[in-house]
């Protein structure tokens, strides 16, 4: 599995977790395809309630999505706590 960024600017003082309210808060991302690079031309959104199967019942994924350019099948998953 790949690895994933977030980058956000912000002035924070004694910050020690980012969460948003509620678990319905749309997260929209530009995505990057971990094989060639390829940027998605749109804005996708992924939710903490969104959950897909992963191929070969490797568990689930917040988002599951196939690049254009090279057909890989990459997935973005949330951590919790």
């Amino acid at each position: 599995m790949g690895k994933f960024g977030l980058q956000f600017k912000a002035t924070l003082e004694n910050v020690t977790n980012v969460r948003p309210e509620g678990e319905d808060f749309r997260w929209y991302l530009k995505l990057k395809c971990g094989n060639c690079g390829e940027v998605s031309d749109k804005w996708q959104y992924i939710t903490l309630l969104d959950s897909m199967p992963l191929k070969g019942g490797r568990g689930s994924a917040s988002m599951v999505q196939k690049c254009k350019l090279c057909s890989r099948e990459n997935s973005i998953g949330w951590f919790c706590c």
